[in-house]
């Protein structure tokens, strides 16, 4: 597919050609501000281990306990999405993400004073409003920011900072839990320096998004229209192209992929570390180890699934990723041992498909989504990643109770391999698009 040349007035960011409007400072600002605030969603469900610890849960319900606190933070994201989406088109993109950050940032610096479950669920309701905000915001300016013919690159480039951001975070809880008990710090505080770590990172992204980020509005965005009507339009707009449909699908799985690592990989190096005899920074260690494998290999494989993305179909993008994905999480969710290394090649395979299903959902989002309603769609295709997550974490932490620790991974090893049928499905109803 031969490049088409630069426009007169038209900019470009490296390899990137830039929507109108939008200023290579905006686009850098875009790739600093989801490098950092991804991670900040993901960090919560890596350091719930050490709360579930502190505050006393029986090991027996720790993994139902740590799903059911997704699950109602996922429950105010499916309430609140669709809204945040069509605000997005009314108010722009810019305030939203600097309030979401905010409320992430108090999350987190509230959190370590939780004494009992309910003192968590209640905390999780300020993070969960903003993980609403910033997940739905983040994903409506990484579609605004570009044009189409470079999608592919982008939002490669986009996965790939943002897996160096969850890369880092991993690698410091390897690391700084079990240098801060050598110091003789206590877990209570050991908890408080890291969650704090936390609050003070996200008011870094708030200063990003606020001198760097677009101010204004697409002048495709429908203000006249009232909040019900562009939520009712982003769903309207599956039910008339299947290509949408099919992205939302990718929505509901991947963003259940990613949950499920961050929440159940943790916990159950945590408790094999127990059962080892060992202590809770080495169940962070292999932890850490196992997430950094999972998303060095995401990191690798990220430009590589971006230039596959522009150069076939995007329906037959999907296939692939989704290919790697049911390979990779049924692979992990079939070992026994966290500490043994064999379980290191399905880590890989596994990365790859996390990044890949991400890539190739927000391509075809991008690509398929209408201008006028961009807003509303990609509010839509986040509420159902939001679905996804509901059932990837409720259920895994079930099973992960109730049958193994590596069940929630075979579980979405079959959520992928669902979506890849159906992927299958549109691009034989689409053959000649």
């Amino acid at each position: 597919m031969s490049e088409k040349p630069v426009a007169a007035g038209e900019r470009k960011l490296g390899p990137f050609f830039l929507m109108p409007g939008i200023t290579r400072i905006n686009g850098v600002s875009y790739f600093l501000t989801a490098m950092i605030a991804v991670p900040m969603m993901a960090a919560l469900s890596f350091l719930q281990p050490i709360m579930l610890r502190l505050v006393g849960v029986d090991r027996a319900v720790q993994g139902t306990l740590s799903g059911d606190l997704v699950f109602y933070q996922e429950i105010i994201v499916l309430v609140c999405t669709p809204f945040i989406g069509a605000a997005a088109d009314k108010v722009g993109r810019r305030p939203l993400v600097m309030l979401g950050t905010a409320l992430l940032g108090l999350g987190y610096a509230f959190y370590p004073f939780a004494d009992s479950v309910f003192q968590m669920y209640a905390y999780r309701t300020v993070f969960g409003f903003g993980v609403a905000i910033v997940a739905t915001s983040i994903t409506i300016v990484n579609m605004d920011y570009v044009q189409d013919r470079s999608r592919g690159k982008w939002v490669a480039l986009a996965s790939l900072t943002q897996g160096i951001g969850i890369f880092v975070v991993s690698q410091l809880l390897r690391v700084l839990p079990a240098r801060m008990a050598a110091d003789g710090m206590a877990e209570a505080d050991i908890a408080k320096y890291l969650f704090w770590g936390c609050t003070v990172t996200c008011a870094a992204v708030f200063l990003v998004a606020t001198g760097g980020l677009n101010k204004g509005k697409p002048t495709e965005a429908r203000e006249r229209d009232s909040l019900l009507q562009l939520v009712a339009a982003g769903l309207r707009t599956a039910r008339e192209n299947s290509k949408v449909a099919l992205a939302y699908g990718t929505a509901f799985a991947a963003r259940g992929d990613v949950l499920v690592v961050g929440t159940f990989t943790f916990l159950w190096t945590q408790q094999a570390a127990e059962d080892m005899g060992l202590g809770m920074a080495d169940g962070y260690k292999r932890g850490g180890m196992l997430v950094g494998v999972i998303q060095g290999a995401a990191l690798l494989w990220a430009m590589v699934m971006g230039y596959i993305l522009d150069k076939v179909n995007r329906v037959t993008g999907v296939i692939v990723a989704f290919t790697l994905a049911a390979v990779g999480y049924g692979s992990f969710g079939l070992m026994q041992d966290p500490f043994s290394n064999a379980i290191l090649l399905p880590a890989i395979l596994l990365g790859m498909g996390e990044s890949s299903t991400i890539i190739a959902g927000n391509a075809l989002i991008g690509q398929s989504a209408p201008a006028a309603v961009r807003g509303a769609v990609l509010g839509s295709f986040a509420l159902c990643g939001a679905l996804g997550i509901l059932i990837a974490t409720s259920l895994g932490g079930r099973v992960f109770d109730w049958f193994a620790p590596g069940a929630p991974f075979l579980q979405m090893g079959v959520i992928n391999a669902l979506v890849l049928c159906g992927a299958i499905y549109v691009r034989a109803i689409n053959k000649k698009t």
